[in-house]
């Protein structure tokens, strides 16, 4: 496994290699979320998200719009979990008129209570539109990275 990793590494150095972000982009509202999620701010959070954001979650199997992703969230957050972090390594930004992506690599850990501590690596993808001056996501997909490696070609 060390082999692979460091077989990707100098691409996923080269994700964070960019010029410094618009403070009115979509880069800076991603921070901005990231941001409100790491100091425990849901409102903030979930704020960033439109009304009609979608979630395409890679411990659920169903899409979720806002409220479900909440409740979802809740789950987590009702004392099930001692702690959990979703933390971006490298990302990408891009920006299209009203429209931008943000895609990238990031790590989802945390400590379930009576459990042992967990950790799953996963690539990540969001759409993201500029409304009433605003950037908002709409669309928000992750999945694990061994789902893109094992078994992907015949051998």
């Amino acid at each position: 496994m060390t082999g692979a990793l460091t077989l990707a590494s100098p691409v996923i150095s080269a994700w964070t290699a960019a010029s410094e972000p618009d403070s009115s982009g979509v880069e800076a509202a991603f921070n901005q979320m990231v941001g409100a999620l790491k100091s425990g701010n849901l409102d903030g959070f979930y704020g960033a998200m439109h009304p009609a954001f979608t979630m395409i979650d890679e411990d659920s199997p169903f899409r979720m719009n806002k409220a479900e992703f909440q409740d979802h969230i809740g789950f987590h957050v009702s004392g099930i979990w001692e702690s959990f972090e979703w933390k971006p390594l490298t990302f990408k930004s891009r920006e299209f008129g009203s429209s931008g992506t943000i895609t990238g690599f990031a790590t989802f850990r945390g400590k379930p209570r009576d459990a042992g501590f967990r950790i799953r690596h996963l690539m990540f993808a969001q759409t993201w539109a500029r409304t009433s001056a605003e950037w908002e996501l709409v669309l928000w997909h992750q999945s694990p990275v061994d789902g893109h490696i094992f078994g992907v070609s015949p051998t």
